[in-house]
């Protein structure tokens, strides 16, 4: 673990569609953002990505997922800064497992009018990029089974896949150092198979 933390840089992407998004580190103030944009996912988006969803964030858990200082924590939002207002569309966010330092869970969550335009994998290889960087090797996940072609595919490009608990496949994938220029490393092609197998509402959700 190191102990100098570095703020995830503002970056804009151009997307393989030409759309543009703005990313960045999620700051306190998109508390309300967050809350919002829950409410225009859809239930089968709001049900991979928490499994057991609420109808609303409540404020509990708003607090979590903006707390996010530190090199435990980590949180990226894409904004899409050719609409209007400039909505915030995506999050992908890690924390690291107590137990296990160098390992932390990952998820990420795109708005369904949002999918299939590769935001959820600009998301997870920045933020692959931030994790190795404070000392983080592994990305873990809870994953149902039912998403089976995804649990392949991920064991197909050297994924560990472990019975978790009723229902739910536990991960582990290895990262990468950062900013490796390889574009097809084992890991990138394992997270473009998670945007691609699931329609980017990756069935992915953090202990709680």
């Amino acid at each position: 673990m190191t102990d100098a933390v570095q703020t995830p840089a503002e970056d804009i992407v151009t997307l393989r569609d030409g759309g543009r998004i703005l990313v960045r580190g999620v700051v306190p103030s998109d508390r309300d953002e967050l809350a919002q944009r829950y409410l225009e996912l859809s239930p089968q988006a709001r049900r991979l990505r928490f499994f057991n969803a609420p109808d609303h964030l409540t404020s509990k858990l708003l607090d979590y997922l903006v707390d996010v200082e530190g090199p435990d924590r980590c949180a990226l939002a894409a904004f899409a800064i050719d609409d209007d207002g400039a909505p915030g569309v995506a999050i992908a966010r890690y924390a690291r497992n107590r137990d296990d330092p160098q390992s932390a869970e990952a998820a990420v969550t795109v708005l369904d009018a949002y999918q299939a335009r590769g935001i959820a994998t600009v998301l997870l290889r920045r933020l692959a990029d931030e994790a190795r960087r404070n000392g983080i090797t592994t990305f873990t996940a809870d994953v149902m089974w039912e998403n089976r072609a995804l649990l392949d595919g991920l064991r197909a490009f050297g994924a560990e896949v472990q019975p978790c608990e009723p229902g739910v496949a536990s991960v582990r994938i290895a990262l990468p150092e950062p900013d490796v220029a390889l574009p097809e490393t084992e890991l990138h092609r394992a997270l473009r198979l998670f945007a691609s197998r699931v329609g980017e509402t990756i069935g992915l959700r953090f202990r709680r």
